[in-house]
């Protein structure tokens, strides 16, 4: 049985499609795997904040996994940093599938992988772990996330973390859908983000 899939991305991996590559594999499709994604207002003026945030919440609903495909620039874009911490508030499975070694529509493969951008998203647990704070780095320095400062902890986390912080990528695996045959895996890595959020 298909799962309901949520996709992160930076629209110019759209634009070179290597996130096309993914979104319409037919073979996730012929599961009745059904993928959103609300991406294509990445570029959108800030004047238009709360629609977006209220689009992104709206297509994530009904959906168990949300996939971050990780190009090169994905890791620093506001609004897949706002999907990560609204999948993580929404108790989601998450994962991160890098993306450069896919050919863009140019023919050619990047030679690094993209930063992986559970690196740079930061929680930490209030000290009587009622309160999850939320930070992100500039690749310098940590600071308040400005999306989502904070929320009630409703067993999102074991109070036995009460005090401590740590990134998201102690949390969350990222794969490479080329070296590690994403053609073939992806859908048994959706199903254990899944199984391991309890959808």
């Amino acid at each position: 049985m298909g799962r309901r899939v949520y996709f992160s991305f930076h629209y110019q991996d759209v634009i070179d499609f290597r996130a096309n590559v993914v979104r319409n594999s037919s073979k996730f499709r012929n599961k009745g795997t059904d993928f959103r994604d609300a991406s294509i207002w990445e570029e959108a003026k800030e004047k238009q904040v709360d629609k977006i945030k209220n689009l992104i919440s709206s297509e994530l609903r009904g959906t168990s996994v949300c996939v971050v495909l990780i190009g090169s620039e994905t890791y620093n874009r506001r609004w897949v940093r706002y999907e990560i911490i609204k999948s993580f508030e929404l108790k989601k499975g998450l994962l991160g599938v890098g993306i450069n070694w896919i050919k863009g529509k140019d023919g050619k493969r990047k030679l690094l992988p993209g930063e992986n951008p559970f690196d740079y998203l930061k929680i930490k647990l209030s000290k009587d772990g009622k309160e999850i704070f939320f930070f992100e780095s500039n690749g310098w320095k940590w600071m308040p996330y400005r999306d989502l400062k904070s929320i009630p902890n409703k067993n999102h986390l074991d109070k036995k973390y009460a005090g401590k912080e740590f990134k998201l990528s102690g949390l969350y695996k990222r794969y490479s859908y080329d070296w590690n045959s994403g053609n073939h895996n992806l859908d048994k890595w959706i199903e254990t983000a899944a199984k391991q959020a309890n959808r």
